[in-house]
């Protein structure tokens, strides 16, 4: 098969899941045990550091959303261009970064590499 005969579809043909974080500030936690990560955190994976805030777990039931072994992140607010593979870290996303699970008959790994 040549790329010529390869098929276009819009991404929502071979996504679950389209969403992004919170639009709004969490209530941080200096001692809190879960990330709240916007665009500046994706680089191929989640970036955590010193300046990453934390929130608890009261924060993290409200805010967290459906991500898995299929999940892509995206950033789409101030810092563009970063995509980076879900982990299965405890995160709760902030407006600047989107998520989608890709569905299971679809290859991850091409579809991160073409956001990229």
């Amino acid at each position: 098969m040549s790329c010529s005969d390869w098929k276009t579809v819009k991404l929502e043909e071979v996504v679950d899941i389209l969403g992004d974080g919170l639009h709004g500030t969490p209530k941080y936690s200096d001692d809190g045990e879960y990330y709240f990560i916007n665009g500046n955190n994706l680089d191929g994976k989640i970036i955590v550091n010193e300046k990453t805030k934390r929130v608890g777990l009261e924060q993290y039931l409200k805010y967290k959303k459906d991500l898995n072994d299929r999940t892509l992140l995206v950033s789409i607010n101030g810092t563009l261009g970063k995509v980076a593979e879900y982990g299965g870290e405890d995160i709760i996303l902030g407006k600047s970064a989107c998520y989608f699970n890709v569905k299971k008959d679809v290859n991850k790994k091409y579809i991160k590499y073409i956001l990229l």
